[in-house]
């Protein structure tokens, strides 16, 4: 790896040349969806990446079944949220983390609620 002061004196042939081409995960069954990634059998979402089922959501990631969310994380089964991490099955929520319906849990206790969802599955 080169240093911030090799790459100062690097010339833009130098800098071209250094490129490496980064192999993307292509999406499968999504509908209209732009600038997403590796996402699987969402629709009209933009700038998202390793979603699941969500619909109209923009700059999502590792969220399933959401629609009309934005900049959420590891959400799940939610619509109407924006900046939220950690949340499930909540609706027209900001900036929150760790969410069961619309009720706030410690990390641990939506750990553990999580835990227990999964293996009732």
């Amino acid at each position: 790896m080169k240093t911030k002061e090799e790459i100062i004196k690097m010339s833009v042939d130098e800098l071209l040349a250094e490129k490496r081409e980064i192999k993307l995960k292509e999406n499968s069954d999504c509908l209209d969806c732009s600038y997403c990634l590796s996402c699987s059998s969402c629709s009209y979402c933009l700038s998202c990446s390793d979603c699941l089922s969500c619909s109209d959501c923009s700059s999502c990631s590792s969220c399933s079944d959401c629609s009309d969310c934005s900049y959420c994380s590891d959400c799940s089964y939610c619509s109407d949220c924006s900046s939220c991490s950690y949340c499930y099955s909540c609706i027209n929520i900001k900036r929150k983390q760790y969410m069961i319906c619309n009720v706030q849990f410690t990390k641990e206790e939506y750990e553990a609620k999580m835990k227990e969802l999964k293996e009732a599955k």
